[in-house]
């Protein structure tokens, strides 16, 4: 896993070899809310918009497209889906920060009043790069799990039940 998160630091400058994304689902018992940040190159996140129809985005430009977070919320919406507890869930779009070459994307479940399993399907960005990974990690009180996605393998189910 720390090699994935060094892989997602390294520099836009250089093209990076690996097509990776990360997405890190946290359960607020409090707010009974899955939070949800999602970090991916921003490269390769221009690129899915493109293909999905979204030219000229200028991500973190001064000339950035005013309807760049309506865009992106779109394109995750269209690729990742969860259902929670055995029923489909929708999420929210929270906002978006660009740190270097990757954007990270916040979303939430409402909600959720326990977390026993978690089934997420995600084709994120696999329209753009044949090896492409996506990387999912849920944690719920302090108990984390990983599901490793891609083309081949586009969903998984965690579990949380004792």
């Amino acid at each position: 896993m720390v090699l994935l998160f060094f892989v997602l630091s390294a520099s836009a400058s250089l093209a990076h070899p690996y097509y990776v994304s990360i997405c890190q689902i946290e359960y607020n018992r409090e707010t009974h809310a899955l939070e949800i940040s999602l970090k991916v190159f921003a490269d390769d996140l221009l690129l899915g918009l493109e293909k999905a129809g979204h030219k000229e985005v200028f991500l973190g430009e001064e000339r950035e497209n005013p309807n760049t977070d309506s865009h992106i919320n779109q394109y995750v919406h269209s690729k990742l889906k969860f259902e929670v507890n055995g029923n489909p869930v929708e999420y929210k779009f929270i906002g978006k920060e660009l740190e270097d070459d990757v954007v990270w994307s916040y979303f939430e479940i409402s909600n959720v009043e326990e977390l026993k399993t978690i089934d997420v399907h995600c084709t994120l960005l696999t329209e753009i790069h044949e090896t492409q990974s996506n990387v999912i990690q849920v944690d719920k009180d302090k108990n984390i799990k990983n599901l490793l996605l891609g083309r081949r393998k586009t969903s998984g189910v965690l579990s949380f039940e004792d």
